[in-house]
């Protein structure tokens, strides 16, 4: 993956206090990336950094939309996403092996943070594990209906059981836990 500059901040130069910088993930970041699921989006990332002697404080806001296809139906739709993430930076401290995943340490020597990998994870993790089209306003679902009907042509139905118990269990129905 080739990073495009205007996802890398040169922090050298930076005074101490707050800064606000403003990123458009568009399609071209996604294509840049090899392992991406989403292909398409519209986001804008508000970063708002916090510089200190030591270390920075980086809180991201994230909104837009991506192109995902439905668990359902399999068809694409425009997804709508939000977030907010924080990072830490540690600056010029050494690397213990036992950071969490919000704090992450660079070596003295380094003058600039590449964030496009911060950025894409921020935005995967604002997806939502169950991905479908919306309902509508009466409560319907907005899948394809043609795809809803060969999934339901060719669904198993589980042959309904008599409720018949095991007569080995039977007895343990009788016991009182009281």
């Amino acid at each position: 993956m080739r990073t495009p500059k205007e996802y890398i901040i040169q922090f050298v130069g930076l005074s101490v206090g707050e800064h606000l910088y403003d990123f458009h993930i568009s399609d071209k970041f996604f294509e840049s990336l090899d392992y991406s699921e989403i292909k398409q989006g519209d986001i804008y990332v508000k970063l708002t950094l916090l510089k200190q002697s030591s270390m920075m404080i980086l809180h991201f806001e994230i909104s837009g939309t991506v192109k995902i296809n439905c668990d359902r139906c399999t068809a694409e739709y425009d997804l709508p996403i939000e977030g907010n993430y924080k990072l830490i930076v540690k600056v010029g401290g050494s690397d213990t092996g036992n950071e969490d995943d919000d704090i992450i340490t660079v070596a003295a020597n380094e003058h600039e943070l590449d964030l496009s990998q911060y950025l894409y994870e921020y935005i995967a993790l604002s997806l939502p594990i169950k991905r479908a089209h919306p309902d509508n306003e009466k409560g319907e679902t907005t899948c394809d209906k043609k795809m809803l009907k060969k999934l339901n042509d060719f669904l198993i139905e589980e042959e309904k059981k008599e409720d018949s118990s095991d007569p080995r269990w039977d007895d343990l129905k009788n016991i009182s836990l009281n």
